[in-house]
């Protein structure tokens, strides 16, 4: 019984969460989900330049795809979210992509979050948010940290 029914739960669980988060929340979480398109991705990834156990943090991770290319790069990556439906979705994303192992979605505010141990961090935010967040990275990020920024 457990069998049929927990996959079936699985794939109920996954649309639930799936349409939850196409949910605009831009009023209570400071900023609109705007996935990244797999292009801009892969820019990312370059331009991140992972090696392999390099630290990985995405601030504001939103479905936690860029979690995800940088934990298959070979990073330890962290993912940090705000949002609970979109917690739980990118959460859900990498246990199906098999990489529990190697990537974690924090459900916490970015301004909560201890980043010293970062290698490469990076944000897709909106700028109000980038010039709150650049006295925190000056502080607390080592000197050889990478940021890499895209922009809506």
């Amino acid at each position: 019984m457990f069998e049929i029914f927990f996959p079936l739960f699985l794939v109920a669980l996954y649309f639930l969460i799936k349409l939850a988060s196409r949910r605009n929340q831009t009023t209570v979480f400071g900023a609109p989900w705007v996935p990244l398109e797999p292009h801009v991705v892969n820019q990312i990834m370059e331009l991140a330049k992972i090696k392999p156990n390099d630290i990985f943090y995405d601030l504001g991770s939103g479905d936690g795809r860029l979690v995800i290319a940088a934990a298959t790069q070979g990073a330890r990556a962290y993912g940090i979210e705000i949002d609970p439906f979109r917690v739980w979705y990118s959460r859900l994303c990498i246990f199906l992509f098999g990489l529990s192992g190697r990537a974690k979605i924090i459900h916490k505010n970015i301004f909560n979050v201890d980043l010293s141990s970062a290698d490469i961090v990076t944000i897709y935010l909106l700028q109000e948010t980038n010039d709150k967040l650049f006295k925190k990275l000056t502080c607390e990020l080592k000197p050889d940290t990478r940021v890499v920024s895209a922009a809506f």
